[in-house]
């Protein structure tokens, strides 16, 4: 904080900075836990709080950069919301990633519902025995 104690005295300002620093839980991973929908939701919960803070910092930027009316400010405003941009599309691939995943090992479920056979009984059980009394009829 040297710095920030050098432009106290240029300024000849008081301040009092505390930086809030945010304590990431130690999770523990056996081989058997490490699975893709855990990898999944961690990038998953990671690209979403990049978005969020990326919306507070740009909000800051658009702020200081309206008042400054410099235009490298507004030039770093462009850069952030260009990096805002990119991360919300790797959000989106990350989706569609899982998706392709899930359907190359054949996760997607297939649930029908509803399911009717229209015919008599004997007709079912002639469909359900039918492999057994399968009658081949050459000409």
């Amino acid at each position: 904080m040297k710095s920030l104690n050098n432009i106290n005295d240029i300024f000849g300002v008081d301040t009092e900075v505390s930086i809030p620093k945010e304590q990431l839980p130690n999770i523990q991973y056996s081989a058997s836990e490490v699975e893709q929908d855990d990898d999944f939701q961690a990038a998953r919960n990671t690209l979403r709080n990049l978005l969020t803070k990326n919306e507070d910092i740009l909000t800051d930027l658009i702020y200081i950069s309206k008042n400054s009316e410099h235009p490298r400010a507004f030039e770093v405003v462009g850069k952030l919301i260009e990096a805002q941009t990119n991360v919300a599309k790797e959000l989106m691939g990350l989706h569609k990633q899982k998706k392709d995943i899930e359907k190359a090992a054949g996760k997607i479920p297939t649930t029908q519902n509803n399911i009717l056979f229209a015919g008599s009984t004997s007709d079912l059980m002639k469909l359900i025995n039918g492999e057994k009394n399968k009658i081949i009829d050459v000409k």
